[in-house]
């Protein structure tokens, strides 16, 4: 095993989800390279605490949070805090899971402590809700190329409370749409692009997508979705699978009843 491989697996080792052959393979790596037995243990003790229940926080806890970098970069400091912040976001999942609790945790630790303190401009405010969005699309983009159904579940969760959609998000859970290959995933990435309709770019391309499916509950999930839009640019493509061999029965039947009503 390489060290490379060791990462990719470490969390699923924490987790219990490896094979017996996977963690043996693994608990051997260690024993011939003790030195990462440190990553091991941070592994396990940040996984071990997502379990725990924590207060959601609030915007008062983000700007507190992003008031205390600024004051930080405003020190001088060669290297600022956010900048560190920042590495990690762009480091392997795992950092990238350690940044994230690490941004609640001290937003929670803050907004406990400082909650009575006085004097936030709305300038930083904004800035909060920026660096938020940004931290935030970050993670839908990461969670999106996780393994894991579950992860790329939540990835597609984390899309739903963005204020903005950026295109690359967009173009993401569109990829996520015609390639995943979790069934709930693609009904989700579904439901989350129908919450952004407004653009011809999503219209487009949910269009685009009713040819590139093989489950019929995905092509009825995208059905029912074009007759709600009342979208006659999709006509063309039911009756593309209406006329195909092997069409489920189910799909036809939908397909024949969706044109009727969108007509």
């Amino acid at each position: 095993m390489k060290y490379l491989e060791f990462k990719e697996l470490l969390t699923d080792y924490v987790l219990g989800n490896l094979s017996n052959s996977k963690s043996q393979e693994l608990e051997l790596f260690l024993k011939e390279h003790p030195e990462y037995n440190t990553e091991l243990e941070e592994a396990s003790f940040f996984l071990e605490n997502m379990h725990e229940e924590i207060p959601e926080p609030t915007t008062a806890m983000d700007v507190k949070f992003y008031t205390m970098l600024n004051s930080q970069k405003q020190k001088g400091e060669k290297v600022s805090f956010v900048n560190k912040l920042e590495s990690l976001l762009l480091g392997n999942t795992f950092k990238r899971v350690v940044y994230s609790l690490s941004i609640l945790a001290i937003g929670i630790f803050l907004g406990k402590g400082l909650s009575n303190e006085a004097g936030i401009s709305t300038s930083n405010i904004e800035k909060v809700k920026e660096e938020t969005e940004t931290v935030r699309s970050q993670l839908v983009l990461t969670l999106l190329d996780q393994p894991s159904a579950n992860k790329r579940l939540q990835a597609v969760s984390e899309v739903n409370k963005l204020n903005k959609v950026t295109e690359t998000i967009l173009q993401a859970l569109f990829k996520t749409l015609n390639n995943d290959e979790n069934v709930n995933v693609r009904l989700s990435a579904i439901e989350a692009l129908g919450n952004y309709t407004e653009y011809p770019l999503v219209r487009e391309g949910l269009i685009a997508s009713i040819l590139k499916q093989d489950s019929p509950l995905v092509q009825i999930a995208l059905a029912d979705l074009m007759v709600l839009l009342q979208e006659k640019a999709a006509i063309k493509s039911f009756e593309k699978i209406l006329d195909e061999e092997g069409t489920n029965e189910s799909v036809k039947q939908k397909m024949e009843e969706s044109i009727e009503r969108i007509i």
